[in-house]
């Protein structure tokens, strides 16, 4: 196994611990909430929810992440300001961790840290994300009153392999005036985490692991990815059972995320905790059985 020789740095978010040497720390897992078709939203432009299946789903995922031991997050999606409201006042008090601030909307990303503020959650809340592509006004904003805490994206239109992930980060690859991680740092984020921006397969979404591994040995962050998104776009059709077969491949997305060193898993929606969960569990056992003797 490896044991990177840059200070790796630990953070803590709503009682949630993520960062340091692999084997040395549990994975942080993040699961998705209120994403598109999710089945507890009833309207997503109000925010409004069906309450008791949420209660079941959130029962259910509590039960698999105190059963595993895993440190969670979760990721809030929302389609307006109002929704974003709605979502943070139902989770907040439900589940402990850090909660992401999902968004397709910049107006929304950021109405996201109003909210939080107002509700006493800012030092929960995770911006997601800071990338190239950030407008100006977008940028303006978080210089005003930046995020305690947020994800930057190391996607780079230009190169999908490792070096053009890293690139991004590091310089900004001439797409961006500087590079992603000191773009973060000036504008006074405390806890950074990088994301090394998994697509599809056909996008070198395998290169994404071995940037984990660089990233942590450039910059100590806590660092991770999304694997689950390569999966959601793998062809198996030709498959007897292709969702049974999904499923599999979903729950070795894991496995290979941790095994390369990530120090934070996004699974998908968090009904799948039940399966991504004691891949997980096991994974962070095996990692630190082999990192005892280094």
């Amino acid at each position: 196994m490896f044991k990177f020789q840059t200070d790796q740095r630990h953070i803590s978010i709503g009682g949630m611990s993520v960062g340091g040497q692999p084997g040395r720390r549990r994975t942080m897992m993040i699961g998705s909430v209120f994403y598109p078709r999710h089945t507890v939203v009833l309207d997503p432009r109000e925010g409004r929810i069906d309450r008791e299946r949420l209660r079941e789903r959130l029962d259910a995922y509590l039960r698999t992440t105190q059963g595993c031991g895993c440190p969670t997050g979760l990721m809030i999606y929302a389609e307006s300001g109002k929704a974003a409201r709605a979502y943070l006042e139902e989770v907040a008090d439900r589940v402990p961790g850090p909660l992401f601030a999902d968004s397709g909307s910049s107006e929304v990303r950021l109405s996201f840290l109003k909210h939080a503020e107002e509700m006493g959650l800012r030092d929960r809340l995770v911006y997601n994300t800071v990338n190239a592509g950030l407008a100006d006004r977008e940028m303006e904003a978080l210089r005003e009153r930046p995020p305690v805490n947020a994800v930057v994206l190391a996607f780079n239109p230009r190169g999908d392999d490792v070096k053009g992930r890293i690139y991004m980060l590091d310089s900004g690859d001439d797409l961006i005036p500087q590079g992603l991680v000191a773009t973060a740092e000036e504008l006074g984020i405390s806890n950074i985490l990088l994301d090394t921006a998994v697509t599809s397969p056909e996008m070198s979404a395998g290169a994404a692991l071995r940037a984990i591994l660089v990233a942590k040995a450039k910059w100590g962050y806590p660092t991770g990815c999304a694997l689950h998104n390569a999966v959601e776009c793998l062809d198996l059709g030709g498959l007897e059972d292709p969702r049974e077969a999904r499923r599999h491949v979903d729950s070795s997305a894991v496995a290979l995320s941790i095994m390369a060193g990530a120090d934070y898993v996004v699974y998908g929606p968090m009904e799948y905790a039940k399966r991504a969960m004691p891949v997980a569990a096991f994974a962070d056992m095996m990692m630190e059985q082999s990192v005892r003797d280094l």
